[in-house]
């Protein structure tokens, strides 16, 4: 018999995470816990029931399993049982693996890894900046720690920069073009809060039509096949329940619809049905919608209309490696408002711009 894995106490959701990743690995794994267990975490593998660390016949019981079952390693999530069973396999002069450190161990060096991170990337922020009211180390590790719970592909590099340009933005609206499940959502809803700009509004369809890029190659086009676009709305909305509020609404259409919508002063209500008070003047502005090139400049002649003076505008992809829609456009932004640009500068592939006057085209 193959040697196995042992899932003790198999009774949360590291336990389960471990489960299904050794199920997609072929790992044979062998659930174990002490009190009754949610078999809907295992997708309704049978959960064998051991007695408490504490009790007398739990040694024999453990030894007993671990020899039928050929275990060679023990998958220990909960902190005051892994303390146990390492000295238990001493004591026992057992020859088996106990996996990782202890999990409050674990979680110490995660947050360590964080706060270091955050200090790294600081000056970071204050670069982007340019004044000095910027976030604490704590705040940005903050940032860092939720938006790497939300799936999105900005990378801390970009982040910090979202973090140091919000300190010198005017009081505005705020507007994001794509938003996928809502990881940059976060922040600038968050940053938005913080420097007291105004409200958010989040602006995607989640359809097909509008995703798939098609100066892009087919590996990229067809990437959004798999998509379940419904699935994405609905989990945008989950990572961004806990931060509700009257400060953010979001328009699940294309970006030219949406626009009108915007500009022309139509009710545009919260997820708690609330009108959200817009003063239809962008202080932020993220495009990281459709990356063909006539998408994206029509993003821009859209929605940079409404920038105020002192505006920043965010073009993500800038670099990318799989089409030169935003560098496209980027170039001809920074051609076309040459005299208005007052920084620019790119960074987590990202263009970043402020405007100096207004960049509005409308009277």
């Amino acid at each position: 018999m193959p040697s196995a894995t042992l899932i003790f106490p198999a009774v949360n959701q590291l336990a389960a995470d471990y489960w299904r990743a050794a199920q997609q690995r072929g790992e044979r794994t062998v659930a174990a816990a002490s009190v009754a267990a949610d078999v809907s975490l295992f997708n309704g593998t049978a959960v064998v029931s051991l007695p408490t660390i504490y009790e007398r016949d739990f040694p024999a019981a453990f030894l007993a399993l671990i020899a039928e079952h050929s275990i060679a390693r023990i998958h220990c999530s909960v902190a005051s049982v892994y303390a146990f069973l390492r000295q238990f396999c001493i004591d026992q002069r057992l020859t088996i693996e106990l996996l990782g450190d202890s999990p409050i161990h674990q979680q110490m060096s995660q947050h360590q890894r964080l706060m270091a991170r955050a200090r790294q990337l600081r000056p970071l922020v204050i670069a982007c900046a340019d004044v000095s009211k910027v976030l604490p180390e704590l705040e940005i590790a903050a940032v860092f720690r939720q938006s790497a719970l939300i799936y999105g592909e900005s990378n801390d590099e970009k982040l910090a920069a979202m973090m140091g340009i919000v300190a010198s933005a005017p009081a505005g609206d705020v507007v994001e073009l794509g938003s996928l499940m809502g990881r940059t959502a976060f922040v600038l809803l968050y940053l938005s809060r913080r420097y007291c700009l105004g409200p958010l509004l989040t602006v995607d369809p989640w359809l097909p039509a509008n995703a798939v890029h098609r100066d892009s190659p087919e590996a990229i086009r067809s990437l959004v096949d798999d998509w379940d676009y419904d699935a994405l709305a609905e989990a945008f909305f989950v990572n961004l329940a806990p931060f509700v509020g009257s400060d953010h609404a979001h328009l699940r259409m294309p970006s030219a619809q949406a626009f009108p919508v915007y500009a022309e002063g139509c009710p545009i209500l919260s997820q708690d049905a609330r009108a959200v008070p817009y003063c239809r003047r962008i202080a932020i502005l993220h495009i990281d919608a459709n990356h063909d090139y006539d998408a994206v400049r029509n993003d821009c002649d859209l929605w940079l209309r409404r920038l105020l003076p002192g505006a920043w505008l965010i073009l993500d992809d800038y670099v990318w490696s799989h089409g030169d829609g935003p560098l496209r456009v980027g170039n001809e932004l920074i051609e076309e408002y040459a005299e208005r640009i007052e920084r620019a500068f790119v960074c987590g592939k990202a263009l970043f711009m402020k405007f100096r006057g207004d960049a509005n085209r409308e009277e």
